[in-house]
């Protein structure tokens, strides 16, 4: 077994507890924000907690780019990491939406700051498996945590656990994650794609039709603290959103692992179908329909965007762009989510819909393009 692919498996096990860190507090998320007596546009806009992150994302693959060091990356990927995991402990002291708003922003902008480098070193340490199964894998063990961070949350809640007993919990697999990250770096410092770029502007051309594609596919799908609110509204308690949530992860892990291996192996023009659920799931919550089914939608959906969406990125580009790739992919991709979300939230409801169609079948249009290009 060689010692990148023991990287591979710790990278791995480090998103799978930060990803039962976040996910577990952001099942739940909406509904605090109802406690805080915030509104239904103050849970919409949370997407641009998204943006943020995506924001960051951008800044992350700018800077790996231009820095272009091994240093660079595994700074990034740490500082990133750290950001992103305290924040969630830090809402147990929130005790106004303001001050919770403003944490939820910081955990998205460190979750975006380390995910350009990360997703690079993924693609170097992961060996000869094909990219959709590198990411299939990654995401798949990401849910896991992702999974048992929402059960853990439902089940805090329903013994008694208030919302700030219940982020304090979260504070102990955040506190893991750093460890493995830790060890994940001293098997593996130095990096071989970490080339210093040639003088210039970095080359966005290059990435510029993968980020309009991403895009338009991230503006169809809503934000889970969008719909989770929604439901909230309409009476659906606390406790089981956070448990459909869990079963949106569980999908996610599931769809990630099928269409990743579909990507490799079948047609890499399966990437169209993630638009087009994503705007299905959209429906589902803007329309009411029964929460299991919208959650089981966007669990497909959101396996979609983080296996095979994330594969063409690293295929379509060499490796020294690859930083930069995702950074510019992600901000789309954020960009997107954050004005789609906010159209759906203002607009009627048939308004909302459209939005939702409209950008949903451009990005599937789109994506094929792009397969078609490589060949798939």
């Amino acid at each position: 077994m060689s010692r990148g692919f023991v990287v591979f498996v710790l990278l791995g096990l480090v998103s799978l507890f930060a990803d039962l860190t976040y996910e577990g507090a952001r099942g739940v998320v909406g509904p605090y924000l109802e406690f805080l007596e915030a509104g239904l546009v103050v849970a919409a806009a949370v997407s641009v907690g998204d943006l943020v992150a995506y924001v960051a994302r951008l800044f992350g693959g700018l800077l790996a780019y231009r820095v272009g060091s091994s240093g660079a990356y595994w700074g990034l990927v740490f500082l990133g990491y750290t950001i992103n995991l305290v924040a969630v402990p830090l809402l147990a002291f929130a005790g106004r939406w303001e001050e919770a708003f403003l944490l939820v922003l910081l955990e998205r902008a460190g979750k975006g700051l380390r995910a350009p480098a990360r997703d690079a070193i993924l693609a170097e340490v992961s060996g000869g498996l094909g990219r959709g199964v590198v990411y299939a894998v990654h995401e798949a063990m990401d849910q896991v945590g992702a999974i048992a961070g929402p059960l853990l949350v439902m089940a805090a809640l329903s013994s008694g656990f208030g919302y700030s007993g219940v982020f304090a919990l979260l504070g102990i697999p955040a506190l893991i994650s750093l460890l493995l990250l830790t060890l994940a770096y001293i098997l593996y410092p130095s990096l071989k794609s970490a080339e210093k770029p040639p003088g210039g502007y970095p080359p966005l051309e290059r990435v510029a039709p993968l980020a309009i594609a991403a895009g338009l596919s991230m503006a169809g799908f809503i934000h889970w603290i969008h719909a989770s609110f929604r439901y909230s509204v309409q009476g659906v308690d606390a406790s089981l959103i956070a448990g459909a949530y869990a079963v949106a992860m569980l999908v996610d892990a599931l769809a990630a692992l099928a269409l990743g291996v579909a990507y490799d192996k079948v047609t890499r023009g399966v990437v169209a179908l993630v638009p087009i659920v994503a705007a299905a799931s959209s429906l589902a919550a803007l329309l009411g329909a029964p929460l299991a089914l919208a959650a089981i939608l966007w669990g497909v959906a959101m396996g979609g965007f983080q296996s095979v969406f994330r594969s063409v990125v690293a295929d379509s580009l060499e490796p020294r762009l690859r930083g930069l790739g995702f950074g510019v992919v992600y901000f789309a991709m954020g960009l997107g989510w954050s004005v789609g979300n906010i159209a759906m939230a203002s607009l009627p409801v048939w308004a909302g819909a459209a939005v939702a169609l409209l950008a949903g079948g451009g990005g599937a249009v789109a994506m094929l393009g792009l397969a078609k290009k490589q060949g798939g």
